[in-house]
């Protein structure tokens, strides 16, 4: 049945709904309660999450919106169902385990064959729409755990053709990555196998911890020239936004020469402008209306500008001379630089200069996904500032996110979005009072973990099947402590499943020597 979730999680909602809940039947009708509660007694995971589930029926008192408050509670009822069914159970022997993680696995790498082949074939497919059945936020998350299983799985076995096997897999999914925009999972990337290196290091042969250091070091300093390279070409001026501006055009139109600041490309975006030649040209090189909006929501007109501003050409016939059909093509279809023609970490860097540009010359955050976060981060804070102690309740959250967006005039004050942070949920929620009962419940179950693993690691024969989960967990526990502070990852079902199953598959139990 676990390996029916691990399975699941990535590729339904409605058979994670139906497996879990399946799972919660049979835990009820197994009816030995006496091993259950002995297992509850000396389980202080299982503890902290009844405390969350606590700290949500008690801050229901005083809450006003009771029917988003239900509604909370209902979609969170795994947060206790699964750890409950999983934590007074048996321990998972290693050949479960491995069936468990290769249901997982195979299911995010079907998803992401699924992605590729819906990228290429369906055309204008936005980012987030890649990847079906799960938020491609979500699905990051995934990838990175499946990457850790991988990487887990090659240096336990250490034979060649897994290496090879896991390497390739391991590029696959990165590549999905980029396509996804996964701006959280790389930093995931980044600073997990730095965590993993300082606290399970030592236990790695010296020739592979050093092979291991010295690759992550050649990662980082080939991603750090490639960043400084990107920002150069990106910010640094061309001879087009740096010489005298002329005034008129080769036909001796005016040009238009806004300098509001913003950069795309090395140019200023609103420089060089003649609407007149612009509008004439495009008649007669396209048959969509230039004040059209594209299929993508984006106008046909400033997709021009800033297409054109992209090629470092002006805004004029001279410049709507270089265009070719692929380009007229482009921006038919509302795409706006030339780079977001291509593949690769350029384009997702770009996208995301654009984004800082537009913040910091207009503090525009509308359909930015990324800059977005600042306005929610404020938003929250504020409330959580007016409730410090208590918060404002189970069901209030949203109300009044939306409400301090309305007073501050956010332009998401109308979205369904609120804190996108997990931490800043809970503090706006519960105030530091239920923030800090959850945090010391669960901080404590991790470190008794992590000592038991310890423990465990003694005790394990080395040539024993049985897998201590420590190094596993500290990577989940990287994985999902980071992504709080940039999604609230505990207000959908994905993210909730791939919480409990991370914590109650990979928190350390009982060792078995006779594993296998």
């Amino acid at each position: 049945m676990l390996c029916l979730l691990a399975a699941s999680m990535t590729t339904s909602v409605f058979a994670t709904n139906l497996v879990w809940t399946l799972l919660l039947v049979n835990w009820v009708a197994e009816w030995n309660w006496k091993e259950k509660f002995a297992d509850f007694k000396h389980n202080r995971l299982l503890q902290a999450f009844l405390v969350l589930l606590v700290v949500h029926l008690l801050w229901l008192i005083g809450t006003s919106n009771m029917e988003y408050a239900l509604f909370d509670l209902q979609k969170k009822m795994p947060l206790v169902a699964v750890p409950l069914v999983v934590l007074t159970s048996r321990p998972l022997e290693y050949r479960e385990r491995l069936n468990v993680g290769i249901a997982y696995v195979s299911a995010v790498m079907v998803v992401s064959i699924i992605g590729v082949v819906r990228y290429f074939t369906i055309p204008d497919l936005p980012y987030r729409d890649i990847v079906p059945y799960i938020s491609h936020i979500r699905y990051g998350l995934n990838v990175c755990m499946t990457l850790a299983l991988l990487a887990y799985a090659a240096f336990r076995h250490r034979r060649p053709w897994l290496y090879a096997i896991n390497l390739l897999l391991s590029l696959w999914l990165c590549v999905v990555l980029v396509m996804l925009h996964a701006y959280t999972s790389f930093i995931i990337l980044l600073i997990m196998p730095l965590v993993l290196l300082l606290g399970y290091g030592g236990r790695l042969a010296p020739k592979i911890r050093r092979w291991s250091i010295a690759s992550y070091s050649v990662v980082i300093v080939a991603l750090g020239v490639l960043v400084c390279r990107y920002v150069n070409d990106y910010f640094s001026l061309r001879p087009l936004s740096t010489e005298p501006l002329k005034a008129c055009t080769e036909n001796g139109n005016p040009y238009l020469h806004c300098r509001d600041g913003i950069i795309e490309n090395g140019n200023y975006i609103h420089i060089y402008i003649c609407e007149q030649e612009m509008r004439q040209q495009w008649a007669k090189i396209s048959s969509y209306p230039i004040d059209s909006i594209t299929p993508v929501g984006y106008p046909v007109y400033p997709a021009l500008l800033r297409y054109l501003g992209g090629m470092g050409v002006t805004k004029d016939s001279a410049g709507m001379s270089h265009l070719t059909p692929a380009d007229v093509d482009a921006i038919e279809k509302g795409i706006a630089n030339p780079v977001y023609l291509q593949y690769g970490l350029r384009k997702m860097f770009y996208v995301l200069f654009y984004e800082y540009e537009n913040y910091r010359c207009y503090h525009s955050v509308s359909n930015f996904s990324v800059l977005q976060r600042l306005d929610l981060w404020e938003a929250g804070w504020r409330v959580f500032l007016r409730h410090p102690l208590l918060g404002v309740g189970t069901g209030d959250v949203v109300d009044e996110c939306h409400q301090q967006m309305h007073d501050s005039g956010s332009p998401l004050a109308d979205t369904q979005l609120h804190t996108h942070n997990q931490y800043l949920n809970f503090l706006v929620a519960f105030g530091l009072l239920g923030f800090l009962a959850i945090a010391y419940f669960f901080i404590s179950a991790i470190v008794i973990g992590l000592k038991k693993e310890k423990g465990n690691r003694k005790l394990a024969a080395p040539s024993s099947l049985y897998a201590p989960s420590g190094v596993l967990f500290v990577a989940f526990l990287c994985i999902l402590l980071i992504s709080f502070i940039s999604e609230d990852t505990l207000e959908t079902l994905a993210g909730i499943i791939f919480s409990v199953m991370g914590f109650t598959l990979l928190y350390p139990r009982e060792a078995r020597n006779n594993a296998s």
